[in-house]
């Protein structure tokens, strides 16, 4: 690779009031609750102008000091749970100033099939790339697994990598500040000496500049990987390739980055077998939809078409048509066009018994689909999607 431009005067960019507002409105776009001091964005928004001017005079002074993190757990599919770090407000627009300076900077090294929270790049791309790669030919595959990897990424190893570009101390100091601003959970502090928590809004932009040497590492070697984020497949046309492969990743993840390969959970598998990946299945020549996620969507309508609610046809389907429209157009590309016409078919029923709830009727007649769908109803057979 050639040699990389340092910036050394960034903090005065980050600090532009033009920079912070467009931070907030990013910020605000993505919702999300409250951190340790309580303060909502609607509390935030209140006073923005004079928040945001506070925000700015501790940046120029260098008196900004991040807070802790307020920790909360969100439920896997496995059942575990994962914890994520939730930043203030003042935090989250700070970390969004210093982001939209940076990213760019870094984009410019990334390796061209990590897809993970760039602009630009999408779980469907990723997808798609792994299907072109299976029809030249790239049959075996190492499925990567990382354990814990946003709470064990080294403090020290990736402020080292943020060096190679950034130089400016005060925007180093602002990054290992918000590394190192601690943990609030049940009252209680807790430092931070490693990690980078999830739910911070700069997290994934420096999950993805670790790992861009685990991505030009693999390719310097031959192999091609595709990656988003912390979930990672190696393609190959050999299984004794990808056994090299396996043993490269390992290198260079544990030697080199100072991260735990999962053994058990990271294995050798070909198309035949097949894999998940980025919740899809992926086997064969097919992309299918995991009987896990079909579970957990029906919940989700089941919930929102409760007949025992308050809400009239047109609220409920607002509500309904959100989650059909989330989940149709995320597995819209994947081989699931008779799934779909059974739920579809399953969520129609559910939609008409709401309907004779709601009227009082006990009519044996069937409302048809064009009534359901002049009402507004939204069908996932419609989001599908063409494949490549």
């Amino acid at each position: 690779m050639k040699p990389k431009r340092r910036y050394y005067s960034l903090i005065d960019k980050v600090y532009q009031m033009n920079n912070l507002h467009e931070a907030w409105l990013s910020v605000k776009k993505n919702q999300g609750s409250g951190g340790v001091d309580g303060v909502s964005i609607e509390m935030y928004e209140k006073n923005l102008h004079i928040n945001l001017r506070e925000l700015q005079r501790l940046l120029q002074q260098g008196r900004y000091v991040p807070d802790p993190v307020r920790r909360r757990y969100i439920e896997k599919e496995n059942g575990k749970l994962r914890p994520l770090g939730i930043p203030t407000v003042r935090d989250r627009i700070c970390q969004q100033a210093v982001r939209q300076i940076i990213e760019p900077i870094f984009e410019e090294d990334f390796y061209y099939y990590s897809f993970g929270f760039r602009a630009g790049y999408s779980t469907h791309q990723a997808i798609r790339t792994i299907r072109r790669a299976k029809r030249n030919g790239y049959e075996h595959v190492v499925d990567l697994d990382i354990v814990s990897f946003f709470d064990e990424i080294p403090h020290e190893g990736l402020m080292e990598k943020v060096r190679e570009r950034i130089t400016d101390g005060k925007v180093l100091t602002l990054i290992r500040g918000w590394l190192t601003a601690g943990i609030m959970e049940d009252d209680q502090f807790h430092e931070t000496e490693i990690g980078s928590p999830q739910g911070g809004v700069i997290s994934p932009l420096l999950a993805n500049i670790y790992l861009n040497t685990f991505d030009w590492g693999m390719k310097e070697q031959g192999f091609a990987v595709v990656r988003y984020a912390d979930d990672a497949v190696i393609l190959c046309k050999t299984k004794e390739q990808a056994k090299t492969a396996y043993l490269a990743a390992k290198k260079i993840l544990e030697e080199d980055l100072r991260l735990r390969m999962h053994p058990e959970k990271t294995k050798v598998v070909d198309f035949d077998e097949g894999f998940r990946f980025l919740g899809f299945d992926l086997k064969r020549d097919y992309v299918t939809l995991p009987d896990a996620k079909v579970k957990k969507y029906k919940d989700k309508i089941r919930n929102a078409t409760r007949r025992q609610q308050g809400n009239n046809l047109e609220s409920m389907l607002g509500k309904l048509n959100e989650i059909i429209r989330g989940f149709g157009n995320y597995f819209g590309i994947g081989n699931v066009k008779k799934k779909f016409e059974r739920l579809d078919q399953w969520m129609r029923m559910r939609v008409r018994a709401f309907i004779r709830q709601k009227k009082s009727t006990v009519s044996n007649r069937l409302i048809p689909n064009k009534v359901l769908e002049s009402a507004g109803m939204v069908f996932l057979t419609s989001l599908l999607t063409t494949r490549s």
